[in-house]
């Protein structure tokens, strides 16, 4: 009897020890993670920080305990990743190859998770725009990120402030109508899931650049001038630098094509 307690026991201790480090793992990820920006030249990001948020990311995927959140960030960093650090085309696709094999894996794991289809689609839209036209229309991407935005409105239409009616809205804005192949594209959509996104943040940077571009379409000009006049007075936060920062140039960009 007192050796059945004894391995009961040490069954706990190891079990917790075993937790607790996975958690550990995921602290120190989210420790480098948050200093991901440092270093940065423009919009070009140092590999150091994101490369070793990875590493404990890679680490905590794979305990249960903290799988699901260690994915999650684990597409941040690929997301990052290949938007700020990688500079070659056959690097970033590199990079986003690495997170749809993850986000497939992930999204039949946790197919209600608002956060898992999110980061799932996001770097599905970013490999899309990598990997090229063809490679895109083959896997039929536009019509399963249109699917994967209505999800997350689904599961939790606040996620992000709003990242699901975000991602429609531009979803709608960027892709071209094409007669009984692509029907459902529509700049009123486009303009209709951004505004919902707004009400989550009205200072929501890539939010707003991209409510302005659907509202330059619509022949709403002025409106679009307004808003990026607003934009550009704008101080990037610091937690989401970078990702600001390429926002607010964008702005920049089109306030003076607009003018």
């Amino acid at each position: 009897m007192a050796m059945k307690s004894l391995l009961t026991l040490f069954t706990v201790l190891t079990v917790s020890l075993s937790s607790w480090s996975q958690q550990a793992e995921l602290d120190k990820g989210m420790g480098y993670y948050n200093k991901r920006a440092e270093g940065a030249i423009e919009l070009v990001a140092k590999a150091g920080n994101i490369d070793k948020a990875i590493g404990h990311f890679r680490t905590a995927v794979s305990n249960e305990a903290t799988k699901k959140d260690a994915a999650v960030m684990l597409m941040k960093c690929y997301y990052y990743k290949g938007t700020f650090v990688e500079t070659e085309k056959d690097k970033r696709l590199a990079v986003y190859n690495l997170s749809k094999a993850l986000g497939e894996k992930m999204m039949a794991v946790y197919p209600r998770s608002a956060p898992i289809v999110y980061w799932h689609a996001t770097n599905m839209g970013k490999w899309g725009e990598t990997s090229g036209i063809l490679k895109a229309a083959k896997e039929g991407l536009a019509d399963l990120m249109k699917e994967w935005c209505e999800k997350v409105i689904e599961l939790d239409a606040s996620y992000k402030d709003g990242a699901g009616d975000r991602m429609l809205g531009i979803v709608h804005f960027k892709t071209p109508y094409i007669p009984f192949i692509l029907s459902w594209p529509d700049n009123d959509d486009a303009l209709l899931h951004l505004e919902k996104a707004l009400e989550y943040n009205d200072k929501d940077f890539i939010a707003n650049v991209y409510y302005a571009q659907a509202l330059k379409s619509d022949g709403e000009k002025e409106k679009a001038i307004a808003i990026l006049e607003k934009v550009v007075t704008w101080k990037p936060a610091p937690s989401q630098l970078l990702e600001d920062k390429k926002e607010l140039k964008e702005a920049k960009r089109l306030l003076k094509a607009y003018k």
